[in-house]
């Protein structure tokens, strides 16, 4: 049964009070929704929009408003601003959630000094936050009643939070013509206070936001990964030094999984020695984080300030969603687990990949239960419910598993057995001389990141791999040669 549809209408507002009725024609054209134009008459675009978009599903709307939209109040400057956003709201007929935003500029004799990444980076987690509890099938975006500045930067971050969901060809971006200037009309909202008319010039700074499009790049090339493309990834500029391992760690993994060498993520594998800077699927943080969202006020100066814009938010809420579609693919067994990858490699059109890593699954299932007969017939000792097989056993078994569950006979089954030890004994010291290499890499890659070359011991319980031990030294050398990128 077919999903039905959520829009998440995104809605920048700035002074409801100087808005005035008009007739909205509203109409939907995209590849996957179409709706009809029809006139809406109200007071906001927004109303207009949430009314049609509800005619096929449900609409959750976010509204942005500004700090700056009433005067500081003493205490509780925002709490007082999303108040008062939400009493303009219920008046012009829209139900949603209200986020204020930093303010730039004078208003009511107060300096606000926010910068566009202040602005952005607030936007921005909150419509990951709302998008987490809605999960919209359309980002709808309403630029038409914004501030100059606020309607960039919301705009910027709606672009960058459809790109972290996946959802940038589900984004919808309106703005209305605007009123035209000899339609006299009463305001919809009511002025509470008078406004003071000043003479002199005031004085306005151009502002910059060029910093946002570095934003949208870096989040691009980081969100590009989860096509499991080869790619270079740069290291952003906005990259503080703590940031840096976490960053290298995602980066990596998802390299490897562009290259085909899955097994190395395993969650329940271990590296003895070195560990690889690597992130395994389950071993993220937890949820998203809010960026610093201070809101100092200063009576002496009439200043209301922000503290430090923190460059790095984006990335952060970047890597955040990295390490999310990795968890996607957390299992128990190894198997199971390339399976998982390789379901992703098929959805990300890498077809050849998806059958190595399943080939992997099948040959490594059948290890297991090979293991698992001869333990059966005391062959191979089992303690505490699990076979734990060395890299010599585990070399015989993978080459050799298919044929030894052929043999019926106990001491036949000895026979072959030792003599499939003492094959993969002779391998793996002809392999040792050989060293970690070009050729070492691609016989890596060819078996899904399952090497038994790179592989210290591995458990086995009921008949499937449950923990796996790699040579952690000779792992981290294989990767180096993939030239993952460092801060």
């Amino acid at each position: 049964m077919e999903r039905k549809m959520r829009f998440l209408l995104i809605a920048p507002w700035g002074n409801p009070p100087q808005w005035r009725k008009a007739k909205y024609r509203v109409e939907v054209k995209h590849p996957a929704l179409r709706i009809e134009a029809e006139d809406v008459e109200g007071c906001s675009s927004t109303a207009a929009l949430a009314k049609q978009l509800g005619k096929t599903g449900d609409v959750d709307v976010l509204i942005f408003g500004m700090d700056t939209a009433i005067p500081p109040a003493d205490q509780g400057i925002r709490k007082a601003v999303e108040e008062k956003y939400r009493e303009w709201a219920k008046t012009l007929g829209v139900e949603g959630d209200v986020v204020s935003l930093p303010g730039i500029g004078l208003y009511h004799g107060w300096r606000f000094k926010a910068t566009a990444l202040h602005i952005f980076n607030k936007a921005l987690h909150a419509i990951l936050q709302k998008a987490e509890k809605s999960k919209p099938s359309f980002i709808v975006v309403d630029l038409t009643h914004g501030v100059n500045y606020q309607t960039v930067a919301v705009l910027y971050a709606a672009v960058a939070a459809s790109v972290l969901l996946d959802l940038e060809g589900r984004t919808i971006i309106y703005n209305s013509e605007p009123y035209p200037p000899d339609h006299i009309t009463e305001n919809c909202i009511k002025e509470e206070r008078q406004k003071q008319v000043k003479k002199e010039l005031p004085s306005l700074a151009v502002l910059d936001v060029t910093e946002l499009q570095s934003v949208i790049r870096a989040i691009r090339q980081l969100s590009a990964l989860k096509s499991l493309a080869p790619s270079r990834i740069d290291t952003p500029r906005e990259m503080p030094q703590e940031l840096c391992p976490r960053f290298e760690k995602v980066v990596t993994s998802y390299m490897l999984l562009a290259s085909g060498a899955a097994a190395l993520l395993f969650p329940n594998a271990r590296y003895v020695g070195r560990e690889p800077a690597i992130y395994k699927p389950g071993s993220g943080s937890g949820g998203l984080p809010p960026p610093p969202d201070e809101v100092n006020r200063d009576d002496e100066t009439h200043t209301v300030s922000y503290g430090e814009a923190d460059a790095s938010y984006p990335i952060q809420a970047a890597l955040h969603y990295l390490e999310r579609e990795l968890d996607k693919l957390k299992a128990e067994d190894l198997a199971a687990f390339l399976n998982k990858a390789a379901g992703h490699y098929e959805k990300a059109g890498v077809a050849l990949v998806s059958k190595v890593l399943r080939t992997t699954a099948d040959e490594l299932g059948l290890m297991a239960k090979a293991a698992e007969v001869m333990a059966d017939r005391r062959v191979l000792e089992t303690r505490e419910g699990a076979v734990r097989l060395a890299q010599r056993e585990v070399a015989a078994l993978f080459e050799n598993g298919k044929r030894l569950l052929e043999i019926k006979d106990a001491d036949a089954l000895r026979d072959a057995w030792e003599d499939a030890l003492c094959a993969a004994e002779a391998l793996l010291r002809s392999e040792s001389r050989k060293g970690v290499s070009e050729r070492a890499l691609r016989n890596l890659l060819a078996h899904g990141g399952f090497a038994y070359t790179v592989v210290r011991e591995v458990t086995v319980r009921g008949a499937k791999i449950a923990e796996v031990a790699y040579d952690g030294d000779k792992v981290a050398e294989l990767i180096s040669l993939l030239k993952p990128p460092r801060c």
